[in-house]
């Protein structure tokens, strides 16, 4: 439990700093860069389709080396450089290359980060546990929002001072990831046969295939929450007011997310993820 409430702090201080900056970003490049929704599109494809493929690497090489935390500090450290390129970007070029070192870390640290709140909750709880991390994590991202709100009104669009003081929570969020402990020989099976590292589909198991097609589908229809923030900014709201709308989204994930999560553990992970996944709610229980 120890880890799950550090693991959980670091993101919940993470995610403070990310939405802080968020719901900004769209809205920053059209109108102070002068880049287009074209733009907007071409830098979250590229920054989320990297952060998606690199976690099959991270995992893979944090069973290999039978270690979680260098990657996982490794990968936050990035979120948190990523927000400095922000603060000294004068085009878009330099914001499409702060969210690659941003969705880079977000990359290497999902899956060793996932795998010590697994190795830290017992089986019958995993999927309580990843709830009150998801909990945290989108708790941090309404108080980002909200103090996204408070900075937008208090310095007037003045973009450049919040991404500056966003960087506060990310290097505060690395600082706790120092105390989590890890598990010695977590992976006993790993430790007597060595698997070299294969992308053949045949080999996968039939349930993770069905699970991989569904996800790919699902994921080619699932825009970014970038283009509904500047839609809702060019219909004439205010940006103060498109932040409160993002702040309501992210408060309602909060708090759906643990109770969905501890549903999860009594009538099981599909049960839970099927009707959500119809575009009810975006919740995430964990696959343990």
């Amino acid at each position: 439990m120890f880890n799950i409430i550090l693991l959980g702090i670091t993101s919940f201080l993470t995610d403070i700093s990310s939405e802080m900056v968020y719901p900004l970003l769209p809205v920053y490049l059209v109108s102070r860069l002068g880049a287009s929704p074209a733009i907007l599109g071409l830098i979250e494809g590229i920054a989320e389709s990297l952060a998606s493929l690199l976690k099959v690497f991270s995992g893979y090489f944090s069973d290999k080396i039978k270690l979680r935390r260098p990657f996982t500090i490794f990968g936050y450290s990035c979120s948190t450089f990523g927000k400095f390129f922000l603060y000294i970007s004068g085009s878009w070029g330099m914001v499409l290359l702060a969210r690659v070192v941003d969705r880079l870390g977000k990359g290497i640290r999902t899956a060793p980060r996932d795998a010590l709140i697994a190795d830290s909750a017992s089986p019958g709880k995993r999927g309580a546990a990843f709830g009150l991390h998801r909990a945290m994590d989108t708790l941090g991202a309404a108080i980002g929002v909200g103090a996204a709100y408070f900075l937008i009104v208090n310095y007037q669009d003045n973009y450049k001072n919040i991404f500056l003081i966003s960087l506060i929570p990310a290097g505060l969020a690395v600082i706790f990831l120092f105390f989590v402990r890890e598990k010695k020989h977590v992976i006993p099976v790993m430790a007597q046969h060595t698997v070299p590292l294969q992308f053949r589909w045949k080999t996968l198991d039939k349930r993770l295939k069905l699970f991989l097609i569904f996800s790919f589908v699902f994921t080619l229809g699932n825009s970014s929450n970038q283009f509904l923030l500047l839609r809702a900014k060019e219909a004439g709201n205010p940006l103060a007011l498109v932040i409160l709308f993002y702040l309501v989204y992210n408060l309602i994930a909060s708090l759906v997310s643990y109770p969905a999560a501890r549903l999860s553990d009594r009538v099981g992970r599909k049960t839970v993820m099927l009707p959500i996944s119809q575009g009810v709610f975006k919740l995430e229980p964990a696959l343990c």
